[in-house]
């Protein structure tokens, strides 16, 4: 695309009533805009700027796995391109939106915006209905589920069953239920050549076939003589597959047949389709390059074997008859993997066929299994290695055998989909840590009506609680890097954020300024009047990716259910919170050295959770500053509010809706206001959150207003 200058790109890749070829052709297209948006995208991100890459289908909302049209289910391999592309080019803003197709075109637009402005990196794969934001993650066991069970009657067609991982799964499905079994691979079979006996070692297998290319006159190249060791190193696995599934109780045939060739295909099974009982798709090819250097050729081959392969062997098959249909995918469709980008896709769509050939036959059992790597030949020493630093697991020879067998079990047919071996990505994401300032901007004025809100009023005026203040831009940042913030330091209350009227109209920003070690960025809350008038509110310094160290005690903490109901707290005029908000439950010690309480809360998410990160939430969050406030009454005889908080340490999620204890322990204390420690921790004094350097304010004026209330 030269130079031009791209910043967003929104590929609308299916529509209504394509057939299933159409359906293909349009995957393989978005693959290859894909590729040459790759290069414009990533300067402009490199550039400082925002760079998307956005696709959009009209599936169900769930990325077809409810059980979409046959035809339709192509469409459902767009998630593996855009999780591929959120790996190989991390700079990118990536994210492919499924939309339900009951939506109206106005919703649906509205839905598409809201996702590419989405500040948050992940997840990359989103499904929409108008009500539900759905990602694909890796399910538990699915319900339990009695199907039928596979018997020495079945007759199952095994494509690429010959050799490799299908053909070592289809001699452990011989053992465990001796079915019949009909393989079908590229291979074919004839009498080894004489140059070929009694050979066995691969350097003298290749000196036999240079010899013989010798003597038959023709130059023996590399690439000749690879093709006639493979020949007989194939044919002999094919056979050695053939003797070990009768070996294990089962009767087998080998059909050599391209399953690419439909009608090839159906010729082939048709002596045997009036028994065909189950189908195991098997057969597939990689072609691995990085999106940016992908070739039509190269995804054709994938999906001709992956896709058409699977429409050439059901179509020369009774669908009806079919009692067990098992799809070999991958979490590289799943997850995304670097550097294949169409296989993912193909076995992303492997994933919504097996969903809607279920939801067509439900009394079949269907599944379509989503390996994790095998430890085989197919892994290099160096992958392995790589695999190994990482702590990815491979699944052994063994191990995986006897899961494929096991998915043939009656209680395994609800795993529609189901992912096989260690639920981890093949390749990850890097550290998407911006390297440039960004600025995200929120309607804060729709919190007026939340109870988190509605509940914060001071006189007669909703107040944004400081808490909710710090939640947004720890959840903003840990939105942006992808990161878990762990540590929020100088966090300062400008001018706090009161509805009342005089903000009315205006726009709320939260700018991130990343500093130059990149491991942190100063964060800053502003309001932009009708007027163009500037007011800042909050600013903090916010950490992320270093985990607070080790487990944190407090030692002689009274236990839960002592001291004395703190529920008075809330009427005497101390606090000023509302019912929502009023999680003191016990005053369990009130000394001037330190003060307990013990707290219990369920948690307040609003606005989807943008308040909030993985380890803070704004409500449980604001019962510390709310100890805070009544330390300084009860020992300074004052009204007041929180006007920072130099270190907030998180080291667990607080408990939603079940109790901890919060202390509260003075630093320094002066005429108008005190600094107090404040500590959230766990019956066992382990603690959860720590806020140090919390700066009250004393405020005698709005004492009467915290008693109004």
């Amino acid at each position: 695309m030269g130079d031009e200058k791209v910043h967003l790109a929104v590929v609308f890749a299916a529509a209504d009533g394509l057939p299933w070829a159409e359906g293909v052709r349009r995957l393989a297209h978005t693959l290859l805009v894909a590729k040459h948006l790759v290069a414009p995208l990533t300067s402009a991100a490199r550039a400082g700027h925002r760079a998307a890459f956005v696709t959009v289908t009209r599936l169900d909302g769930s990325f077809g796995l409810s059980g979409v049209a046959e035809d339709a289910a192509p469409a459902g391999g767009v998630g593996g391109l855009v999780k591929t592309l959120a790996v190989e080019a991390p700079e990118l803003f990536c994210r492919a939106v499924d939309l339900a197709p009951g939506l109206g075109a106005a919703e649906a637009a509205e839905l598409v915006l809201q996702e590419a402005q989405d500040a948050a990196p992940a997840p990359v794969q989103v499904g929409r209905d108008g009500g539900r934001r759905v990602a694909l993650t890796p399910a538990g066991d699915a319900p339990a589920a009695t199907g039928a069970a596979l018997t020495a009657d079945d007759l199952l067609v095994v494509t690429g069953g010959g050799r490799g991982i299908t053909a070592r799964c289809a001699v452990a499905l011989a053992r465990a239920h001796r079915p019949g079994l009909l393989l079908l691979g590229r291979t074919a079979l004839g009498e080894e050549p004489a140059w070929a006996h009694g050979l066995t070692d691969a350097a003298a297998l290749k000196a036999a076939a240079v010899a013989h290319l010798k003597a038959s006159g023709e130059k023996p190249t590399p690439k000749r003589v690879e093709q006639l060791y493979g020949a007989v190193v194939g044919e002999r696995e094919v056979r050695r597959t053939l003797a070990d599934i009768r070996a294990a109780g089962s009767e087998v045939e080998y059909l050599a047949v391209d399953i690419t060739d439909a009608s090839a295909t159906a010729a082939a099974l048709a002596p045997y389709r009036e028994r065909i009982t189950g189908l195991v798709h098997g057969a597939g090819v990689l072609a691995d390059q990085l999106i940016a250097a992908k070739k039509a050729a190269e995804i054709e081959r994938v999906f001709s074997v992956k896709l058409g392969g699977l429409r050439s062997v059901v179509a020369a098959l009774e669908a009806r008859r079919l009692r067990h249909v098992v799809l070999f995918s991958s979490v590289a469709g799943f997850f995304g993997n670097r550097g294949q980008s169409d296989y993912a896709m193909a076995n992303e769509v492997l994933n919504a066929w097996a969903a809607s050939f279920k939801g067509r036959h439900p009394e079949a059992h269907v599944s379509s299994l989503n390996w994790g790597a095998w430890d085989s030949g197919m892994v290099s020493p160096q992958i392995k290695a790589v695999f190994e630093e990482r702590g990815i697991a491979l699944i052994p020879e063994d191990t995986g055998t006897r899961l494929f067998a096991e998915q043939f079990d009656p209680e395994r047919s609800g795993d529609v989909v189901t992912v096989l071996g260690p639920t981890t990505p093949l390749s990850v994401r890097e550290d998407a840590a911006p390297a440039a300032p960004a600025v995200l901007e929120r309607d804060l004025h729709a919190l007026a009506a939340d109870p988190l809100v509605a509940d914060h009023v001071i006189g007669d005026a909703p107040v944004l609680p400081a808490a909710a203040a710090l939640g947004w831009a720890a959840g903003a940042v840990e939105r942006l890097t992808g990161r878990t913030v762990a540590r929020v330091r100088d966090f300062t209350v400008h001018k706090g954020v009161v509805f009342d009227g005089g903000l009315e109209g205006a726009r709320f920003r939260l700018a991130v300024d990343p500093t130059p070690d990149g491991a942190e960025a100063d964060v800053r809350i502003v309001s932009e009047g009708a007027d163009g008038t500037v007011r800042p509110h909050y600013a903090a310094r916010v950490q992320w990716g270093a985990a607070a160290g080790g487990t944190v005690r407090v030692s002689g903490l009274p236990a839960l259910g002592g001291g004395r109901d703190a529920r008075g707290l809330y009427e005497d005029g101390t606090l000023f919170h509302g019912p929502s908000l009023r999680g003191l439950r016990r005053v369990l010690e009130s000394a001037e050295a330190r003060l307990v309480v013990e707290c219990e809360l369920a948690e307040h998410r609003p606005q989807g959770g943008a308040l909030a990160s993985e380890r803070y939430a704004p409500g449980t969050a604001d019962l510390l500053l709310q100890a805070a406030l009544v330390w300084m009454r009860r020992h300074r005889d004052t009204a007041s509010l929180p006007m920072g908080v130099a270190d907030v340490e998180l080291f667990e999620a607080l408990p939603d809706g079940e109790p901890f204890l919060v202390v509260a322990e003075p630093v320094s204390v002066n005429g108008t206001g005190a600094t107090l420690t404040v500590t959230a921790c766990a019956a066992d004094g382990r603690v959860l959150a720590r806020f140090s350097g919390v700066s009250l304010v004393s405020t005698p004026q709005l004492a009467a207003k915290f008693a109004g209330r």
